[in-house]
């Protein structure tokens, strides 16, 4: 039995059974009555002398981790009998008291959390079922013992939660893939941006370096947002562009299907210190990873470089181009 790759923490507590006793078919969020940090709520699950234990604990900011592995049943509802069954998730609240509101950027989490759970277990394999009560695969600890969790607001989110999980499942929402990365830069070239994944009109053009606000891809668009202290922020979102446009921007796009015009940089003879400053700058523009920057020494003593940079967008050019001009390094382009 796996456990949920995307994991921010891993901090296994030793308050649970091991292995669990029935196969994964139950989801049981919780709320944590606090707005404690992945780190805080793994030290408390880790102090033998709580007694407690999640498989996940979710924060205020959409982070995830792992406290318990899902081979293991957690000591979290109150039940036995629930959570040798249920994956249990404890939500961070951003209010204390009241309905104990739970930020979006946690939602979030959870429902993508949810999905994967879904998608690994065969038991959750059709999505989930709220029935009000203990007979559905998507329980509250309310149901087992005397208490409010998981809180009124994150417990009227329980419909809306289960719709939402077997929507994706269903496949209105993909993730993408590894090339793209949340807060990846994103150096676009007069992209089409949409208020909506779903919206016909165009809203504007963008070109400049911009951010992956996440990893979804809804109706073959992605979110892109400003700043990479806005990445995963909700109300932080610039827009939406499509799927081609963001890998284009971030030199990722299959040059077999590109129409955008590439262009590739050669520079003859870099020395080691000039070439170390290109080299800095395809890193910061995700061009290393993918196989776009190349170079190899031109001298026995290997004091200099021959550099093939391509091929890259023209806004990637652009800035490749300028510290070349700034560093004296001749340099030559080609479509």
């Amino acid at each position: 039995m796996s456990d949920c790759s995307f994991v921010d923490l891993t901090c296994i507590s030793p308050s649970c059974n091991r292995p669990r006793k029935y196969a994964v078919s139950k989801i049981t969020p919780h709320h944590m009555a606090g707005n404690l940090t992945l780190e805080q709520i793994a030290a408390m699950e880790a102090k033998p002398s709580r007694q407690m234990s999640s498989n996940y604990a979710i924060s205020s900011d959409g982070g995830i981790a792992l406290l318990c592995h899902e081979a293991d049943r957690s000591w979290c509802s109150s039940s036995p009998a629930n959570d040798h069954r249920a994956i249990t998730v404890e939500v961070a609240n951003d209010q204390i008291g009241g309905q104990w509101h739970v930020s979006d950027a946690a939602l979030e989490a959870l429902v993508k959390l949810c999905v994967d759970i879904c998608q690994r277990n065969p038991a959750l394999k059709n999505g989930l079922n709220y029935t009000g009560d203990a007979r559905g695969n998507l329980t509250k600890h309310s149901y087992f013992t005397s208490t409010a969790c998981p809180g009124p607001y994150l417990g009227g989110k329980f419909i809306w939660l289960a719709k939402e999980v077997n929507k994706r499942l269903a496949g209105g929402v993909t993730v993408v893939g590894d090339a793209l990365r949340a807060g990846m830069a994103l150096h676009l070239e007069r992209a089409n941006l949409y208020i909506a994944s779903a919206s016909l009109a165009i809203a504007g053009v963008r070109t400049g370096t911009y951010y992956l606000w996440g990893t979804e891809v809804v109706n073959g668009r992605v979110r892109i947002t400003n700043s990479t202290s806005n990445v995963g922020k909700y109300g932080k979102v610039t827009g939406w562009i499509s799927v081609d446009d963001a890998k284009a921007g971030a030199g990722l796009r299959d040059q077999t299907t590109d129409s955008r015009g590439l262009i590739k940089i050669v520079i003859d003879y870099a020395s080691n210190v000039q070439a170390m400053a290109v080299y800095n700058l395809a890193q910061q523009l995700d061009l290393v990873a993918p196989g776009y920057y190349r170079s190899r020494y031109i001298d026995a003593a290997k004091t200099a470089q021959y550099i093939e940079i391509g091929q890259i967008s023209a806004g990637d050019a652009e800035h490749v181009t300028t510290l070349c001009k700034k560093a004296a390094i001749e340099y030559k382009t080609a479509a």
